[in-house]
């Protein structure tokens, strides 16, 4: 089997999987804020941003760092599986306690102190994964890793359905739906722990901790900064506003969000390939490289455009009248959308190519912008102003990976822009012809049409090349 077949196919089931994991999640979590309300649901945002804020400290990097040197030497796996599971066990006890005395500190209510330790747990618990997942990442054998995150969904899923149906007190449904998160969460690591050990077996080697440190933090900085950046609205909402601004924040950030796995999806899959090549074949790494901006952007630009022209419409039909105060905030996300999918691809060639320190700079630089904006927009704007604060932060990201990436892989920025051009006259043509039918269709009807105006306009505008068709037959080839 060809390695292009490998990836796909690796990626077709991790898209899959995180496909129907988002839909079920979201879905389910969307239906619990009509069940909650505004201001329950701020709450249950307000606790879940302070537990993912610290999720990647819990391995300090070393999770990405099984998957640059197994790529490598795969001798080196077993050594370093059980070498993080041991740091992620002991930071996973202090984050959990580091959480905890920063609710106490800000005088959380007793319901988002219950939240926070309940939530914080989940989290702390479902974030074992990456080591587990990076091995099967290396070895190019997800299939059962994306089953069990499926199951995950699934469970969630018709769990909490069930709690909202048997729940007539609001309060223990809030409860209950993250008591649901905490114990599914657990019962699939324990499974997943239980499949991994059948292809290897952590030993562990605590003399050699303290060099894997060495090299995994700056992994860990900038992911930190990268899960801070988008958790720090909500943080910094429900410290000078309340949880309805959280929860309107929130309902348009979610909508938004639901889409961000698809970059990451990609850049999991083709990220132990792309560190071989950064190192062995360059020209192949920066086919690779523009392949993904190409289709990430030809996936972003539309999507977050088209999120903008109908949030209105989008969240009514999703939320109801009590969210109206949410489209403002759509509004802005949508561009946020079509700039993070433009920009992201090339974050990610800084971290293959060995500049991660570099990337880990911009999150840090991002973040204490992004906070500075929050404090004073948020004062002046409430939700609208943290979702304008993340607009122009995201704006100041993309535009530094872009530069630093060509910059390093000495290549003509504008001459790679020009393969994006297609997807912007689609993306214009695509938005014309949804204004003329706004007036006469449903909101998901619209989105169906917008998708095959979009697609139909993009082969006409002739953005797919012979490297497009060559990547097909690859996939679609028996061998």
């Amino acid at each position: 089997m060809s390695l292009t077949k490998k990836v796909f196919k690796n990626f077709s089931y991790l898209m899959i999987a995180r496909v129907a994991f988002r839909f079920l999640t979201v879905g389910v979590m969307l239906w619990a804020a009509r069940y909650l309300g505004v201001e329950r649901y701020g709450m249950f945002e307000t606790a879940l941003a302070w537990s993912n804020a610290f999720l990647a400290l819990n391995d300090i990097g070393m999770s990405t760092l099984i998957v640059r040197e197994a790529a490598r030497d795969e001798k080196k796996m077993a050594k370093y599986f059980g070498n993080t599971l041991l740091v992620e066990i002991f930071l996973s006890t202090i984050l959990f306690g580091v959480i905890m005395v920063i609710g106490f500190s800000l005088g959380y209510n007793k319901t988002i102190m219950t939240l926070m330790a309940i939530l914080g747990a989940a989290g702390l618990i479902y974030e074992f994964r990456k080591v587990m997942r990076g091995i099967f990442r290396v070895m190019l054998k997800l299939k059962t890793v994306a089953a069990l995150e499926v199951l995950n969904g699934a469970l969630y899923f018709f769990v909490t359905i069930w709690i909202i149906s048997s729940f007539q007190d609001i309060d223990a449904g809030l409860l209950g739906i993250a008591h649901a998160k905490l114990w599914i969460n657990t019962i699939v690591i324990l499974a997943l722990f239980i499949y991994t050990r059948q292809f290897i077996k952590p030993t562990f080697a605590p003399k050699e901790i303290w060099p894997m440190i060495k090299q995994s933090y700056v992994f860990t900085l900038y992911n930190f900064f990268f899960m801070l950046y988008f958790q720090i609205d909500q943080i910094i909402l429900s410290i000078m506003t309340n949880s309805t601004e959280v929860g309107h924040y929130s309902a348009a950030a979610k909508l938004v969000s639901a889409f961000l796995f698809i970059p990451l999806m990609l850049f999991q899959v083709t990220m132990p390939t792309m560190y071989r090549y950064s190192k062995n074949n360059i020209h192949a790494y920066k086919r690779i490289n523009l392949a993904k901006w190409r289709y990430l952007s030809a996936f972003g630009i539309p999507a977050g455009v088209g999120i903008w022209f109908l949030s209105s419409e989008i969240i009514q039909f999703v939320y109801g009248e009590e969210y109206l105060a949410a489209i403002p905030i759509l509004l802005i996300m949508g561009w946020f959308m079509a700039v993070r999918f433009t920009g992201i691809s090339q974050g990610n060639s800084l971290t293959t190519s060995d500049r991660q320190g570099l990337r880990a700079l911009i999150q840090v630089i991002s973040v204490a912008f992004n906070i500075i904006l929050d404090i004073i927009l948020i004062k002046q704007y409430g939700a609208r102003g943290a979702a304008i604060a993340t607009l122009l932060t995201e704006i100041l990201i993309s535009a530094s990976y872009l530069y630093f990436s060509h910059r390093f892989l000495k290549e003509n920025f504008f001459k790679n822009a020009l393969t994006i051009l297609p997807i912007l006259l689609a993306t214009a043509g695509m938005t014309a012809l949804l204004f003329l039918a706004k007036p006469y269709l449903h909101v998901i009807v619209l989105v169906i049409f917008g998708a095959i105006a979009y697609l139909f306009l993009l082969w006409a505008f002739r953005f797919f090349k012979p490297y497009d068709r060559q990547i097909l037959k690859q996939i679609a080839s028996k061998s």
